[in-house]
C-alpha cells in the first residue's frame, strides 16, 4: 500500500463535496471580480501589465495542483497549491479593481478620519513625531508592516502540511470576504492617507500616492500587476489582515509567533502604512463580519452537499 501521508485521505461524501463547492464559489467570485475589472478598464481606456513572473507562479501553482491531485495524489501539497493559487488569483484581480475604483473620484474623507481620531483622543501627528524620534522602533514597524506576504505563505505551507485542510480554507475565506467588505468602503469613501493629509509624504516612503492622484486625475493609462500597490485607506485592511493571522493561527504552534508580531503590524500601519487610527477599529471590526458571512457559507454548503 502506498504510504498514507501521500494519498488523499478518505473523507465523507459530504465533506468532500462541501470543499469542491466551497472552492468553486471561490473561483466564481474571482471570475466575477476578473470579469468587473475587464467592463471597467475597458470603458475606462486604462490597460493593463500582468508581467512574466505573475504569469509563471500561477502556472506553477495550476500544475502542482493537477499533478498533486491527479497524477501522484498527495492532499497536503494539493491543497497548498489551491489554496495558493485562490489567494495569488483573487489578489490579483482585487488589486486591479482597488485601482479602478479609485478612478470614481469620490470626495475624500481625510477631514472626518482626522476628526474622528481627534474625538477618541488620539493626534495621529503626535504619534508619527514620536515614532520618528525612535529609528530603531520606525524601522522595526517597517519590517513588520511588510511581513503580510511572508506570514501568508507560512501560514498555508503549515496548515496544510500539518493536515489542518480547514483552518487553511477558514483563513483563505477569511481573506476573501473581508477585502471584498474592505474595497467597497475604500470605493465610497476614498481617502489619501495620514501621511499625504498632514504633509509628511517627504518623511517616509510614500509608495501608493503617486498612483493614488494619478487615477483621481485621470493620468494613469496602465496598471502595471508587478508594481501595484495598497491604496486602501479606510478601512485598513493591514489591520484585518493581522487579526486574521493571528485568528488563522489558534491551536497551533505559530500562535506564540503570530499574535506579537501582528499585534505589532497592527500598530505599525499607523506609521508604516499612514493610516488614521479609526481606519485601524474599522478595519479589525470588519473582520468578525466576515467570519459570520463565512459560517453562514459554509453551513450551506454543508447542507446542499
Amino acid at each position: 500500500m502506498t504510504n498514507s501521508e501521500t494519498v488523499l485521505p478518505s473523507v465523507s461524501a459530504a465533506r468532500k463535496q462541501s470543499g469542491i463547492t466551497e472552492a468553486n464559489v471561490l473561483w466564481l467570485i474571482v471570475g466575477i471580480m476578473i470579469a468587473i475589472d475587464a467592463v471597467w478598464l475597458r470603458r475606462s481606456g486604462i490597460g493593463i501589465s500582468v508581467g512574466p513572473a505573475f504569469v509563471v507562479g500561477l502556472t506553477t501553482l495550476v500544475a502542482l495542483h493537477l499533478i498533486y491531485s491527479r497524477l501522484r495524489p498527495n492532499r497536503r501539497i494539493a491543497q497548498f497549491a489551491l489554496t495558493s493559487m485562490q489567494l495569488v488569483a483573487f489578489t490579483a484581480a482585487g488589486t486591479v479593481l482597488v485601482y479602478l475604483t479609485v478612478t470614481s473620484k469620490f470626495p475624500l474623507i481625510d477631514r472626518q478620519l482626522e476628526t474622528a481620531d481627534a474625538a477618541i483622543g488620539f493626534n495621529w501627528l503626535t504619534f508619527f513625531d514620536w515614532v520618528k524620534r525612535h529609528p530603531a522602533l520606525d524601522r522595526a514597524f517597517g519590517i513588520v508592516y511588510d511581513s503580510s506576504i511572508y506570514q501568508i505563505f507560512i501560514l498555508l505551507l503549515i496548515l496544510n502540511a500539518t493536515g489542518r485542510f480547514e483552518q487553511a480554507r477558514d483563513f483563505t475565506w477569511l481573506f476573501v470576504l473581508t477585502l471584498l467588505i474592505v474595497v467597497v468602503f475604500a470605493w465610497l469613501f476614498p481617502a489619501e492617507s495620514a501621511w499625504a493629509h498632514f504633509g509628511v509624504e517627504d518623511r517616509v516612503d510614500a509608495y501608493h500616492l503617486a498612483d493614488f492622484f494619478a487615477l483621481r486625475a485621470g493620468q494613469m493609462k496602465e496598471i502595471t500587476l508587478a508594481k501595484a500597490n495598497g491604496l486602501i485607506t479606510f478601512p485598513s485592511f493591514h489591520a484585518a489582515l493581522g487579526l486574521i493571522l493571528i485568528l488563522a493561527t489558534k491551536r497551533t504552534f505559530l500562535f506564540l509567533i503570530f499574535l506579537p508580531l501582528n499585534v505589532a503590524m497592527i500598530v505599525s500601519a499607523l506609521t508604516s502604512g499612514g493610516h488614521y487610527l479609526i481606519d485601524i477599529f474599522a478595519g479589525l471590526a470588519v473582520v468578525p463580519v466576515a467570519a459570520l458571512i463565512w459560517r453562514s457559507l459554509k453551513r450551506l454548503t454543508e447542507a446542499t452537499s
